[in-house]
C-alpha cells in the first residue's frame, strides 16, 4: 500500500523535468536539449508540449485541493493517480512524434529519475 502511494506521489512530481511554463524556469528546458542534443525545431515543439503537461497537471493537482509545500492526503492521491497517469501518458506520446528512438530513451530514463528523487523526499517527509 504505501509503496502504491509512493509511486503515485513520485508520479504526481515527475512532470516538473521542464517547467518551460514559469518564469526562470527555462533553464530546465535548456538542460533537457543539451542533454537529449534536441535541435532548435525539436526545442521549439518540445517547450509547449512540457508546459501544456504542466498546466493540466498543475489543474488536476488543484482540483484535487493539493498543494505545494503542504503533504497530500492518500485520498487526494488516490483521485489523482489515475488522471496524472493519463497526463504523462499524453505527454509521452506527443514527445515520441518529436524526438527520436534514441531521445525517448533519455527522456524515459531523465523521467525515471526524477521519479526515484521524488519517492526518496516522499519516503523522508520532505
Amino acid at each position: 500500500m504505501f509503496k502504491a502511494i509512493a509511486l503515485s506521489l513520485s508520479l504526481l512530481f515527475a512532470a516538473p523535468l521542464i517547467a518551460h511554463a514559469d518564469p526562470g524556469k527555462g533553464q530546465r528546458l535548456e538542460m533537457m536539449a543539451e542533454k537529449l542534443q534536441l535541435t532548435e525545431e525539436q526545442k521549439e515543439k518540445v517547450g509547449p508540449i512540457m508546459k501544456q503537461s504542466m498546466e493540466e497537471r498543475r489543474a488536476i493537482l488543484k482540483g484535487a485541493g493539493i498543494e505545494r509545500g503542504k503533504k497530500p492526503t492518500i485520498a487526494q492521491l488516490r483521485e489523482v493517480r489515475g488522471p496524472m497517469q493519463a497526463s504523462r501518458e499524453k505527454m509521452n506520446e506527443q514527445m515520441a512524434q518529436v524526438l527520436s528512438a534514441e531521445q525517448m530513451e533519455k527522456f524515459s530514463a531523465m523521467q525515471q529519475e526524477m521519479r526515484d528523487k521524488m519517492r526518496k523526499k516522499f519516503k523522508e517527509g520532505k
